[in-house]
């Protein structure tokens, strides 16, 4: 009997081996699930701060575009007054300092080129650089930028009996607003001077909003 006993004593340290291997091989698998789900987890946020962080840039840039467009408004309205024969083309923009952003284009076709409203070199008006206008807790390292294209107005058609009267004027507006970490949006509007842009009542009226849209410009920085 006493030979047997070594040989039973190996035996049984076999299972406490295989035992103590397989706890550790699940810890390890089970800390290994861990740091993947908490790379994962951080991913995830990450992710979401960025995204919420270009809405953010996003939004940012928009309302100063937004803004813009009021601005380009009150600049017709107000303070300029847009004269065609000031035009050698009918597709040009001004460039010199009193008219500045003053385009004549066509309902079909824009009076200019993107990187003339977008960029370093860009051509057309700051905001508030003809109304005086400043733009609160601006972040972008860029200014808004506008120009302003006056197209050919239509006449409505007289009442009986009343005389015929000269075409409203209308004018499309293209405004570049920018925020932070280089975002950028582009709008554009029509409007038109409620009654004729001579008159006192037009520059207490404003403008009269008959449609709006994005453009999608390059950013040319």
């Amino acid at each position: 009997m006493n030979i047997h006993w070594p040989l039973m004593r190996l035996q049984t340290r076999h299972p406490h081996h295989h035992q103590r291997g397989a706890t550790l091989m699940i810890a390890l698998m089970l800390l290994s699930l861990l740091l993947l789900l908490g790379a994962a987890t951080t991913s995830l946020l990450l992710l979401d701060e960025r995204a919420a962080r270009n809405h953010r840039d996003h939004a940012q840039a928009r309302l100063a575009a937004e803004a813009t467009l009021e601005d380009a408004c009150d600049d017709i309205a107000r303070v300029r007054r847009i004269d065609p024969a000031t035009f050698a083309s009918p597709l040009e923009c001004r460039i010199d300092a009193g008219g500045l952003g003053l385009c004549l284009g066509r309902p079909e076709r824009s009076g200019w080129l993107p990187a003339q409203l977008v960029g370093a070199r860009a051509t057309a008006a700051a905001y508030g650089q003809f109304t005086g206008r400043r733009l609160p807790n601006s972040q972008g390292s860029t200014s808004p930028r506008y120009l302003i294209e006056r197209l050919p107005g239509t006449a409505g058609s007289p009442a009986p009996g009343m005389p015929a009267t000269a075409p409203a004027p209308i004018y499309r507006l293209s405004a570049a607003g920018y925020g932070r970490n280089g975002a950028m949006v582009a709008l554009q509007a029509v409007v038109r001077l409620s009654d004729g842009e001579a008159s006192a009542a037009s520059a207490a009226t404003g403008c009269r909003w008959l449609a709006w849209r994005t453009l999608y410009l390059p950013s040319h920085e």
